[in-house]
């Protein structure tokens, strides 16, 4: 399974699963632009030590993953039978 899109919401819920399918990750500050202006949703991070202090706050930033694993697991999980839990 290789494709050109990216799965985000599959990649993270995986990564909660099995934290060791994240190979590297880096940790940097976050804020998010809430001005309302044209940058409004814009998210914005610095390296530690360059953040300018105005709340930001300290995030796990996931850079690379084992895409064998990943694509196992992914496969796995979407070939289940749907369970009954909206009954």
């Amino acid at each position: 399974m290789r494709t050109k899109s990216t799965c985000w919401d599959e990649l993270a819920a995986a990564a909660w699963i099995d934290p060791t399918i994240i190979t590297k990750e880096t940790s940097l500050f976050m804020d998010i632009d809430i001005s309302h202006t044209g940058g409004y949703g814009n998210v914005l991070v610095w390296a530690p030590g360059s953040q300018p202090g105005l709340g930001e706050q300290l995030v796990h930033v996931q850079q690379d993953l084992d895409k064998e694993k990943f694509d196992r697991m992914f496969m796995d999980l979407m070939s289940h039978p749907a369970t009954n839990a909206h009954k």
